[in-house]
């Protein structure tokens, strides 16, 4: 079964007109789909024509005067995600011909690769995504499988449809694709989210690690702290700079970075250390800072896995001198692709690591050194 289903617009007037005569399951559909919390979907150009129908046909039943017929439009219309009809047309598919609603309808489903239902069984053979009301029923209520999906990336970002539709039309009409205005709303809001002075926009969570060890010029030759227990983009971004992930075993109980075994892995070549926060549990950070305050060692925060994450009242990314996010789609805060960002109150290191993001670039074509934090 389709995760977003589309209702014909003959479907929601036989449930705000209780057109029981043409529709045996007027009634128990719409209510179906609410109580099971069944997402359904509205394309755009519904609206106004359901709207005018069904306040035409009301007046003439005598129903409008009823306060509850205007309730239940307003209780079903917030209900449903409004999809975008496609802007394609074309004039000599078989739906268009015959009704050019019920293929603006098709548009939009094909679009958000969802599932019709419709009475209209025309409209169902010519379409090819549709079922009748009375076949949806007994799908859904006979559907047996117990499989839960790893992880559904269409069903999380359901609820932010409509919204996510504006921006991309937005993005597309403005014709600005890198960086950008967008961009950079996005590094104010989530700098202040972080509790932070600044936030850079990166290509993803590695790059975010690399950028800050470069932009604090450690490099071959130098030695890094890292956890043993991490997912490998930690000790990829160490060796991507050409210095070397000094490895320290985890506190067994949290699994992250055990401070007490800190100190003796550092060398005279150590520069930093790199903390995971695992599971979106952050690490010990009070105990870890101790440690690189008496050595004067740099602290790095993995957070990749703890967008949001608390410790001790503080908000993860603001802990250290720097941090690296991901964006990758199954994170927390997911994109739609990859993405990634470096979070610091060191006003020196995020205007190296905005130089360093774009060939050392603050003005087109205008290329500056890459190594300037001193």
């Amino acid at each position: 079964m389709r995760d977003r289903v589309l209702l014909d617009s003959n479907l929601i007037l036989d449930y705000l007109l209780g057109r029981q005569q043409v529709n045996p399951f007027w009634e128990a559909l719409p209510l179906y789909l609410i109580q099971h919390q069944i997402p359904f979907c509205l394309a755009a150009h519904q609206i106004a024509s359901i709207e005018y129908v069904f306040i035409r046909e009301a007046k003439r039943l005598g129903l409008w005067e009823k306060p509850q017929a205007k309730q239940l439009w307003l209780c079903f219309f917030n209900k449903a995600t409004i999809l975008k009809t496609p802007a394609k047309f074309d004039r000599e598919h078989p739906l268009a011909k015959r009704d050019i609603e019920d293929y603006q309808i098709h548009l939009a489903a094909e679009s958000a690769e969802g599932l019709i239902i419709t009475r209209d069984l025309e409209f169902a053979r010519l379409s090819g995504r549709c079922l009748t009301p009375e076949a949806f029923l007994f799908a859904t209520k006979t559907k047996t499988s117990t499989s839960v999906p790893f992880y559904d990336l269409k069903t999380s970002h359901f609820e932010f449809h409509s919204e996510l539709e504006v921006t991309f039309d937005r993005t597309l009409n403005s014709g600005w694709f890198i960086l950008g205005n967008e961009v950079s709303q996005f590094e104010q809001e989530f700098a202040e989210y972080c509790e932070s002075q600044y936030c850079i926009g990166v290509g993803n969570g590695l790059e975010a690690l690399a950028l800050i060890l470069r932009g604090y010029g450690i490099g071959a030759g130098d030695e890094v702290i890292v956890p043993t227990h991490t997912f490998i983009a930690t000790w990829l971004a160490v060796s991507q700079v050409g210095a070397t992930p000094v490895p320290v075993e985890p506190d067994e109980h949290t699994y992250n970075l055990n401070p007490a075994l800190i100190e003796s892995a550092i060398t005279p070549k150590t520069k930093a250390i790199m903390v995971v926060h695992l599971y979106g549990q952050p690490a010990d950070l009070d105990a870890i800072n101790a440690v690189a305050k008496k050595y004067h060692l740099k602290v790095i925060e993995d957070a990749a896995q703890a967008h949001g994450a608390r410790y001790k009242s503080r908000r993860v990314g603001s802990l250290g001198d720097a941090a690296g996010f991901s964006f990758y789609p199954a994170k927390n805060l997911g994109a739609f692709g990859d993405g990634g960002a470096i979070v610091t109150n060191d006003s020196k290191l995020a205007n190296t690591v905005k130089l360093l993001r774009n060939y050392g670039s603050q003005v087109k074509y205008s290329n500056i050194r890459l190594y300037m934090y001193d």
